[in-house]
């Protein structure tokens, strides 16, 4: 998922583009043809609400294509989709470029609630329990690292796959193996878009270290406390990877829910 910050970001600047549309619209003084620029703008937005709102992706929707099941040519049935394919009513109250207009004041009413909601999103009780447990979990692996390295990679590397199986089940990423390795699941969170280019180049690198803690490690390193059987092959992360590995793993937990 994007971070915080990139998601307001961007959220004010599509309620910005919307607001310009929806008054092009009133005001009938597009700059160019609405389908154009609503298309773009609806491109951009529908990722961003089935990432920060999945709850409401299905109603953002439904303003644009309408209930299937209606009759579009009645006042509240009437969407976005329909002003596009240029589709009229002969009834004397029924105005197509209002309805339009209401219909994406609509959309633009949920994406400012999703904007809102945005700082509350990480208070959610059972996620926030869950965070103060890894970062706890992060400060014993910076601990660790005065011990022993290899430890601390471990230990910051269990916290780094759980997060990021946590993020594939919230989103409903869909995962190829049962017990995909950091960097696959790496890949699949950027495919399904809950990861940026940001992020998923600092997930990737990051992945990529714990990844070799594992393999210097020789076994599966997924549980803290299982028993570390070093073997002799493989360069081993050096201790200012395994710092990027904590530091950047808290970095994940606190940006990207």
């Amino acid at each position: 998922m994007i971070t915080e910050e990139t998601a307001r970001k961007q959220l004010e600047t599509l309620h910005q583009e919307g607001t310009a549309l929806v008054i092009a619209l009133a005001e009938e003084k597009e700059t160019e043809p609405f389908e154009v620029g609503y298309q773009r703008w609806y491109s951009r937005t529908l990722p961003l609400m089935k990432q920060l709102a999945p709850e409401r992706y299905a109603e953002f929707q439904v303003y644009y294509h309408g209930d299937p099941k209606r009759f579009w040519a009645l006042s509240g049935c009437y969407a976005i989709q329909d002003y596009i394919l240029g589709r009229e009513s002969s009834a004397d109250a029924f105005d197509s470029r209002e309805e339009a207009a209401r219909c994406l004041t609509s959309q633009l009413a949920i994406l400012k609630s999703v904007a809102d909601r945005i700082p509350w999103m990480a208070l959610d009780t059972e996620d926030q329990a869950a965070r103060g447990l890894q970062l706890a979990e992060l400060e014993a692996a910076r601990d660790l690292i005065k011990v022993s390295e290899r430890a601390a990679g471990a230990l910051a590397g269990v916290v780094l796959t759980a997060h990021l199986r946590k993020l594939a089940a919230k989103h409903q990423v869909k995962l190829r193996k049962q017990a995909p390795t950091a960097g696959e699941l790496v890949e699949a969170l950027k495919a399904a878009r809950v990861l940026d280019v940001p992020a998923w180049s600092q997930a990737t690198w990051l992945a990529q270290i714990r990844e070799r803690v594992t393999a210097k490690e020789g076994g599966n390193a997924d549980f803290a406390g299982a028993k570390i059987c070093p073997k002799t092959e493989g360069e081993a992360p050096t201790k200012l990877q395994v710092r990027d590995l904590v530091d950047g793993t808290q970095w994940l937990i606190t940006n990207v829910f």
